[in-house]
């Protein structure tokens, strides 16, 4: 039967997850077998009435060292529901748990870090030990989550009108045409409850995929105003100007050589004849790289979630790239906290969404220029004071948003 529905290469762990789904799974799942890794699964779950009413929510893996914005918002969103249904919160992975992390460790993670105590964690080898209630409410948090419980929905294990979906980017554009692709396409399509993080996702996800979304359900990212605030107190007069560059290579949507190729071009342009200039940059760990003329970009890696504020107080033109419509957090992040930033515009929902935000073609021209423009205008300059988004450019608050969700979900997604 394995050989029969082989479509893609998984490592061996994976291969043996995917092997207990199938012979768990109902009948009507077979046929969705290997769509994805995670394609069955929740179809071999046990549902009980009378069980406790839980909030589930299904993320890929959370891994203490490895949380970035869209998994710390989903958490964070996800644990507001759950009070505010007054359900107790429940944490369900679908990727096969990375060595060395567990369910003791994710807990002791969501309870010092986000403050969450009490949440039961479900790494992904223990998904079918639980039993889940047949009126828990489900959350997916992106699109392989999404397509997991649609085939849940579909083979009629979960019901799909006790389903949200936290859709926090255009997805099927993470990967080439191809079956990802048309998956991620097809959750949008799938009946469940649409929560969207930001208005430029909610108009381009309208606009792509024909959809009509409730305006209501469109909240704004939560920055982090405290700490932002902190650091642009923090902000100091000096000789240089530092540039971050926040960059991923390994993800394809950053645009990384696209960003080199500006700073290259910035660096061209600045020659040595501008205020002294330093490259630094942030996301993933790299060797030093020979931007021309005297300027190297520098790696500083990953960086902690605590030093990433402290970090940011000391950059002024920030380069951050990516090829989707939802906002992103590091180049608000500068912007807020005190520097200039410099973006990629993507269908003209990008841009105007911050005074000290450029969004402009993903071009190494029209960056180079942005960033040589902030370069300049930053040289030898008192520092810029904390501000934060205009109220509603983004969204509504989450606080607001989270009420009509719980009545719509309460009212299986009933006006």
């Amino acid at each position: 039967m394995r050989a029969a529905i082989q479509t893609g290469a998984f490592d061996r762990r994976t291969e043996a997850l995917i092997d207990g789904d199938v012979a768990a799974a109902p009948a009507a799942a077979f046929p969705f077998a290997r769509l994805s890794s995670g394609s069955l699964a929740l179809t071999g779950i046990r549902v009980a009435s009378g069980e406790p009413g839980r909030l589930n929510l299904v993320v890929g893996e959370v891994e203490p060292s490895k949380v970035f914005a869209g998994i710390h918002t989903a958490l964070t969103a996800a644990a507001e529901l759950a009070t505010k249904l007054g359900l107790r919160l429940r944490v369900v992975m679908l990727d096969a748990t990375t060595p060395g992390n567990s369910e003791r460790a994710v807990a002791s993670y969501l309870a010092e870090t986000l403050g969450l105590s009490s949440v039961d964690v479900v790494m992904r080898e223990g998904i079918r030990s639980r039993t889940y209630g047949s009126d828990d409410i489900w959350l997916a948090s992106h699109s392989k989550t999404a397509h997991a419980i649609q085939v849940a929905c579909d083979t009629g294990v979960i019901d799909r009108r006790r389903v949200a979906y936290l859709i926090q980017d255009y997805e099927p554009g993470f990967s080439a045409w191809s079956t990802e692709s048309v998956l991620a396409r097809s959750t949008y399509h799938a009946g469940f409850l649409p929560v969207v993080n930001s208005l430029p996702l909610w108009t381009y996800l309208q606009r792509a995929e024909q959809l009509e979304l409730p305006r209501e359900l469109v909240f704004a990212p939560r920055f982090e105003a405290a700490k932002l605030e902190e650091a642009a107190a923090a902000r100091k007069a000096h000789p240089r100007v530092r540039v971050l560059y926040y960059g991923r290579r390994s993800k394809h949507r950053n645009l990384f050589a696209l960003g080199l190729s500006a700073l290259r071009a910035t660096a061209l342009e600045l020659g040595a004849s501008d205020p002294k200039v330093e490259f630094v940059s942030a996301g993933e760990q790299h060797d030093t790289i020979d931007l021309g003329h005297g300027a190297r970009l520098t790696s500083r890696g990953r960086i902690a979630w605590n030093d990433y504020f402290s970090f940011l107080s000391t950059v002024d033109v920030a380069l951050s790239l990516q090829l989707s419509p939802h906002p992103s957090h590091p180049p608000f992040d500068a912007a807020i906290s005190g520097a200039l930033a410099v973006t990629n515009d993507f269908d003209g929902v990008r841009a105007g969404l911050h005074p000290r935000i450029a969004a402009v073609e993903p071009t190494t021209r029209d960056l180079s220029a942005a960033i040589t423009s902030a370069v300049r205008e930053r040289a030898g300059r008192d520092p810029l004071p904390y501000l934060p988004v205009a109220e509603g450019a983004l969204g509504a608050d989450w606080d607001d948003v989270v009420d009509t969700v719980a009545e719509r979900l309460s009212t299986g997604h009933g006006a």
